[in-house]
């Protein structure tokens, strides 16, 4: 009898942990600018474990596989670097496309989520 309450028990604290892990996805949404007068929305399940995010793109990425986005990126982790620090942390979304970039420095309490469909081109 002992036993099976025991069972019991772990199997609802496994629920309980898998259903708060669950909690934590949201879906993220990004633009992708086209002609002047349009624009395309998608939107991907992306973890949302920090407290502030953004997507390359809003600091000039463009992920075309020939533009370089170096700046983009340490622009990026700059301004969200300063603002993770109240201690919610900070994420950095990487869209879909191929991004050509240099290299460049993380810091603590961030995320760098690349998407599925992201790929992430190094130059000298």
């Amino acid at each position: 009898m002992e036993f099976s309450r025991k069972s019991l028990v772990i199997k609802t604290l496994i629920s309980a942990i898998f259903l708060l892990g669950l909690s934590s996805w949201s879906v993220a949404e990004f633009r992708v600018a086209g002609h002047a007068t349009t624009s395309t929305t998608i939107e991907f399940p992306a973890l949302n474990c920090r407290k502030h995010s953004a997507v390359l793109t809003e600091f000039g990425g463009v992920g075309d596989g020939k533009t370089s986005n170096t700046e983009a990126f340490k622009a990026a982790i700059a301004n969200l670097s300063q603002l993770a620090a109240d201690g919610g942390g900070a994420q950095l979304v990487v869209p879909p496309g191929k991004w050509l970039t240099g290299s460049f420095n993380l810091t603590s309490h961030f995320t760098l989520f690349i998407h599925k469909d992201a790929v992430i081109l190094g130059t000298q």
